[in-house]
């Protein structure tokens, strides 16, 4: 679905009085301000690292050597950003206690030596968000796939109500939106009908785990928030966990999408044809996930899920941008057969 292009416009602009007054604050200072108020040692220099969707970051160094990273949650760009640094926080917390996947301590948290695993792979002939590189041998996509694999195993009341209560989050979406979410009256009818007729897909959906269990999952999960060491070309770190949470397991059971490093919003028009250009990259996913599983087998449920497509119904379940492209091309025939026409479909309605 279309996006509020009024209600982006005016996020835009607090995003903007707030980058200049961010700007006019000495940003150097103030990072190693409150770098201090963390650990009170003498701080040397500051200097700006990275810019993502959400936050500012820089790099602070100290005295002793020390270097660590301070990261400026954007007015504008988060919503509720208090509580974003709060879950960020939590999730650290626990993926430090229960897994061995290296994080920091604290959002000023110790700097992770390497490069994006993203950038290494990316296509650098192409502007803008990264592109995997389509001349990439396979032996240096499975060495970066590997690093992914080792990193993968870490681990509502009902599944079934979690994927109906994302199912209706699309429906309401659809009802409360008040500009660009249609643009004609049957184009209106088949995103309604295409949101009713997926509302009963996800009541029906979790007929192997009703009950759980739930798994931490984290959307953001992906190159470019593994850091790689460039020296041993070993995973560093995972930065950027404040989209994780707790989700049914099928969730973890589905085929990442992030194989050509771009988000499902960027994808081809023609899912077809972006389904050309994974299924290669899956496979030699598949295949390196194979040999660094050790109890949770997770590759053969990744390779079923797109069989099933289970993998299509978890990713429109969770991306309204993208949902009635995904429905109608991959979930709609697989659950209700033969598309004939639109009134066929509303008639399915009750």
């Amino acid at each position: 679905m279309e996006f509020d292009h009024y209600a982006e416009a005016k996020q835009e602009q607090k995003s903007t009085v707030w980058l200049k007054l961010f700007r006019s604050k000495s940003p150097k200072t103030l990072s190693m301000r409150l770098a201090t108020k963390h650990r009170p040692c003498k701080t040397l220099a500051a200097c700006l690292w990275k810019s993502g969707a959400f936050t500012i970051c820089y790099r602070v160094k100290y005295e002793d050597g020390l270097h660590v990273i301070v990261c400026f949650v954007a007015l504008g760009r988060a919503i509720l950003r208090r509580e974003k640094v709060q879950n960020e926080v939590a999730t650290m917390k626990y993926i430090r206690q229960t897994t061995s996947i290296p994080v920091g301590p604290y959002i000023v948290m110790p700097f992770l030596q390497g490069e994006a695993l993203s950038e290494l792979i990316k296509d650098r002939s192409k502007e803008g968000r990264p592109v995997l590189n389509s001349q990439l041998s396979d032996r240096s996509l499975k060495q970066a796939y590997r690093e992914m694999a080792f990193l993968e195993a870490f681990p509502s009341h009902l599944a079934t109500d979690y994927f109906e209560s994302l199912a209706m989050q699309h429906l309401l979406h659809l009802r409360q939106q008040q500009r660009d979410a249609v643009d004609s009256e049957e184009g209106c009818q088949k995103k309604y009908t295409a949101r009713c007729l997926f509302l009963n897909v996800a009541k029906n959906l979790c007929a192997e785990h009703p009950q759980g269990p739930f798994r931490l999952y984290c959307d953001n999960f992906r190159p470019s928030n593994v850091m790689i060491d460039l020296e041993t070309f070993r995973a560093s770190g995972v930065i950027d966990w404040e989209f994780a949470y707790a989700a049914p397991a099928e969730f973890t059971y589905v085929a990442p999408w992030r194989l050509l490093l771009q988000s499902p919003e960027d994808w081809d028009g023609d899912l077809n044809q972006f389904l050309l250009r994974y299924t290669p990259k899956l496979r030699a996913f598949l295949e390196v996930l194979g040999d660094c599983e050790v109890k949770l087998h997770l590759s053969p449920r990744m390779k079923d899920s797109m069989e099933t497509g289970l993998f299509w119904v978890c990713l429109a379940a969770r991306y309204s941008s993208m949902f009635d492209e995904i429905y109608w091309t991959f979930i709609d025939q697989r659950y209700y057969e033969t598309f004939s026409s639109l009134d066929g479909r509303i008639k399915l309605l009750n």
